[in-house]
């Protein structure tokens, strides 16, 4: 068949029938009898609805009424008339698959509502997607990376929903909010209710919202306390009793602090910053949670670069690009120290690639992100950001403040997800200094361009 919709029968348990369709690519399943006889569809949002309800997860799938009953046969899908009634009611309930069943009843073929358009010559409706894992619940949607995967979510046809506080402002998504697949609220993450209101008709969950960097965690430790792992365990929590069993979890290669050799995911954590031990902390407080049904990603991201729509300029490569701009000049402290570099395009892919990936794949893991080409000693960076600016003038101070020194290795997501970085820090160098250039960014001084800060106050 062209498509792979999951059956399902009517004896499988409420709890099954929701693994079966997490780890399928869509979020409906037809259920059929103990013949093989088409019965209906389900999804895992109306599965989800009757366990929160109160309903047993060993009872049946078959002892609920399904709601979504749509059929086609070999006969009645040569009508026009037939087939069109069947796409209204499809829109309606928000279906995009129909089963085309024999004379006695058994599936032959599936169709989605655009094959059976284009069977009939009838017009498009441009409102109908692609079904997807669902609504994706991206908590800090709005952030330097949050703001870059909403966008290309909704490229892709995920209807999202965003949580985000706007510490650092609402500009960030200013350009897709009149996306009709994206919901915004606003919240703290730190707010249970908020957050288990945040899970209503949600198949997915990325946790990005954080206390992020060194410097924001040392100026607001009680704050990265509460937020890095209170609220991290108490939304993940909430997320398997709500039986969303797929749950992306953003790390940082920092928790590796130090390490002379490449570091796989299997390498002794040695933190040096509060930030990296929250991380761990959290880590695994929800890698402590997964199970056959609740199957939480941990994603170690190697330091971001490049432009997004929340800029930040306390980033490594932005800050020498910025630097580069504004002073003539890049200011390199040590320059030995290792770090393994991602664009924020690339790691907005991987998560998508995670979302997208068959759960047995990616769940209950740890990858780290980014790619082996890219760790760089500091003074490489600095040297290729010059040459790609015009040979910017570096300058060199032996004094370093920052402990971390460490290589990364990414066979794993390159073996799993097949991942290969697309961004180059060169030509991201290129993009922010244009951007500055043009006045796209008219002030990167400003406070809200720093996590540290905790300024929200826009250009």
């Amino acid at each position: 068949m062209k498509y792979p919709v999951v059956c399902i029968e009517s004896k499988t348990t409420i709890q099954n029938a929701i693994q079966s369709i997490e780890r399928s690519p869509y979020e409906s399943a037809f259920v059929i009898d103990e013949k093989g006889c088409y019965l209906g569809s389900v999804c895992a949002m109306d599965l989800r609805r009757l366990l929160i309800s109160g309903v047993e997860s060993g009872e049946p799938v078959g002892g609920y009424p399904l709601k979504r009953v749509f059929e086609l046969t070999e006969e009645s899908i040569k009508n026009a008339d037939e087939s069109g009634r069947v796409i209204s009611d499809m829109e309606l309930y928000g279906v995009y698959f129909v089963p085309v069943a024999t004379a006695d009843g058994r599936i032959k073929d599936v169709l989605s509502v655009e094959d059976l358009r284009d069977l009939h010559g009838l017009s498009k409706n441009d409102a109908l997607m692609t079904e997807r894992a669902g609504r994706v619940l991206v908590v800090g949607g709005a952030g330097y990376l949050g703001s870059v995967l909403t966008q290309r979510l909704l490229l892709r046809g995920f209807r999202v929903r965003v949580l985000d506080s706007f510490i650092y402002g609402r500009r960030s998504l200013d350009s897709i909010s009149d996306n009709k697949n994206l919901e915004i609220v606003e919240g703290d993450l730190r707010n249970i209710h908020t957050c288990v209101d945040s899970l209503t008709d949600t198949g997915a969950v990325v946790l990005l919202a954080a206390i992020v960097g060194d410097p924001a965690s040392t100026v607001r430790p009680t704050e990265t306390i509460e937020t890095n792992v209170l609220a991290a365990q108490a939304l993940a929590s909430a997320c398997k009793r709500h039986h969303i069993n797929r749950f992306l979890y953003a790390s940082t290669c920092s928790v590796y602090g130090l390490g002379a050799d490449e570091l796989d995911e299997q390498a002794s954590l040695n933190p040096v910053s509060l930030y990296a031990r929250t991380k761990i902390e959290s880590e695994n407080i929800i890698l402590g949670m997964g199970d056959e049904y609740f199957s939480p990603t941990v994603l170690r991201m190697g330091t971001l670069y490049g432009y997004s729509p929340r800029m930040r300029f306390d980033l490594v490569v932005n800050t020498m690009s910025m630097k580069s701009f504004t002073e003539r000049k890049i200011q390199v402290f040590g320059g030995k120290q290792w770090r393994p570099l991602l664009g924020v395009e690339d790691a907005a892919d991987v998560y998508i690639r995670c979302l997208e990936a068959n759960l047995q794949d990616v769940g209950n893991q740890v990858f780290n992100v980014g790619s082996n080409s890219q760790n760089y000693q500091i003074d490489e960076v600095a040297k290729i950001i010059g040459s790609a600016l015009g040979d910017i003038p570096i300058s060199w101070d032996d004094s370093n403040l920052d402990a971390r020194n460490y290589r990364v290795c990414f066979d794993k997501l390159a073996s799993v997800l097949q991942f290969k970085p697309q961004q180059t820090i060169d030509a991201a160098a290129r993009i922010i200094f244009d951007n500055l250039e043009s006045g796209v960014v008219r002030n990167p001084t400003q406070k809200i361009y720093y996590n540290h800060y905790f300024d929200s106050a826009e250009e």
